[in-house]
């Protein structure tokens, strides 16, 4: 019951114009963001649980309650009234000149990184659990790109490793699991590039010299 009410209080139309509220006035906020929407929103995210001091990164507004996401216009509002030049938005945090932009994973990085998670089937507390072990983070999103990238080849081999010995290949190699790599790529279609012509992985009935399954 209270997890339907909860679900109710989520989709109000009140709520819906302050989540709205909240993105366009960020956006307004954050000009310099525009050509990376993913940028965008990952800094709006952090920004929020900073404000509202959150012991978890936010995922979604709409997880945060009405009284949160209160807070946040309060807040948001509050910048806007700071004093500028004219013309001039100042961005939300001012950084020197030489300050590092801290980029995150994109999206089709995130979608390929919950697309192995999901072929490994790993929970949710598994999941939670290596990110932080090998990343100090716990959720994609807040992965840098070479991060981001990094998690891919791992999952990649742990997913082929998997398969190959589920297949009969009692040792398997690194040139086996390379191999590998472009078949479940395409089979999960999370890549684009064409299967290699001729790939040797094990001696394996269901699996032809041309890199592909047999029916």
């Amino acid at each position: 019951m209270q997890a339907a009410r909860r679900a109710a209080r989520q989709t109000t139309p009140g709520r819906t114009k302050m989540i709205a509220a909240i993105q366009i006035t960020w956006r307004k906020l954050r000009p310099d963001l525009h050509d990376d929407p993913d940028e965008l929103r990952a800094e709006r995210l952090a920004y929020i649980s900073e404000v509202l001091k959150l012991k978890h990164p936010l995922v979604s507004l709409t997880t945060l309650s009405t009284p949160q996401l209160a807070r946040v216009l309060d807040a948001l509002h509050a910048l806007q009234t700071q004093p500028k030049l004219a013309g001039y938005t100042p961005p939300v945090k001012p950084q020197p000149a030489s300050a590092e932009v801290i980029h995150f994973a994109s999206s089709e990085q995130v979608f390929t990184i919950k697309k192995l998670f999901d072929f490994l089937n790993w929970s949710a507390e598994a999941r939670t659990r290596f990110l932080r072990d090998r990343f100090k983070r716990e959720n994609p999103v807040h992965l840098r790109p070479p991060q981001a990238h990094s998690l891919i080849r791992i999952l990649l081999n742990i997913a082929c490793q998997r398969e190959l010995k589920a297949r009969g290949c009692e040792h398997v190699s690194r040139q086996m699991i390379s191999a590998h790599i472009p078949l479940l790529k395409a089979r999960l279609e999370i890549d684009r590039k064409e299967i290699p012509e001729e790939v040797e992985l094990c001696q394996d009935p269901t699996i032809t010299s041309a890199g592909t399954l047999d029916a």
